[in-house]
């Protein structure tokens, strides 16, 4: 007596040639992805304008390199975006003698040769969520008020955060001005290799599931 609980059906599967074709093209996969995902990220796309603007939330060591772009581009004004925060835990805008400071990044980059009349530091309260996209609209506040509204500016960042600002700046100014962008490299891990390193990886994988948030599922409303 049969009572129909089991059928028989005859399925595909992948042959031992196709499992190699399949895993070769998988490692093809991996080898592009991976020597793309830097250049992509850290997406380098200057425009020619007199305004830089530098995200605060760098590492100071990344100051000099900062300062050092700051001539390259022969710009007249470069604005320091900072994040301030309630905690007294926080040493982001620490000197080094531990005093809270807001003009410590300006003063870095005075010290690297930036003319200290160029330099204006755009302090905003700091956000747990949307840290970039609240920057740029600090910057495009800043500017509304104090001005000159600039027609073109370079957004100066980190490596691979680099086309994640981008966006976000773009997004945040509109059509009222071009925004391009820069990146600086980071020192701690080399872009050409950078799985070889667990800063590198914890970097590069952040930052793109960052962006494809970014891209795909922020909402500019807010």
């Amino acid at each position: 007596m049969k009572l129909g609980v089991f059928v028989r059906r005859e399925c595909w599967t992948l042959s031992w040639r196709g499992k190699t074709i399949a895993l070769a093209l998988l490692v093809i996969l991996l080898f592009v992805v991976g020597r793309g995902a830097y250049p992509f990220l850290a997406a380098n796309h200057p425009e020619d304008g007199e305004m830089m603007i530098l995200e605060g939330w760098i590492s100071p060591y990344f100051l000099s390199d900062a300062a050092a772009e700051f001539k390259r581009g022969r710009y007249r004004t470069v604005l320091v975006l900072q994040a301030i925060y309630n905690s007294q835990e926080d040493t982001l805008f620490k000197d080094p003698s531990g005093r809270i400071s807001d003009e410590y990044s300006s003063r870095m980059l005075v010290k690297y040769g930036v003319p200290r009349e160029a330099v204006e530091a755009v302090l905003y309260p700091g956000v747990e969520k949307d840290r970039t996209y609240h920057g740029a609209l600090a910057a495009r506040e800043w500017l509304s008020k104090n001005g000159p509204w600039p027609k073109r500016f370079n957004v100066v960042t980190v490596g691979p955060h680099a086309r994640r600002s981008w966006l976000m700046f773009a997004k945040a100014f509109g059509n009222t001005a071009e925004a391009g962008v820069v990146p600086l490299n980071d020192p701690m891990y080399d872009p050409k290799h950078w799985w070889r390193t667990s800063e590198g990886v914890r970097e590069i994988l952040g930052e793109g599931i960052a962006y494809v948030y970014a891209r795909f599922f922020f909402s500019w409303t807010h």
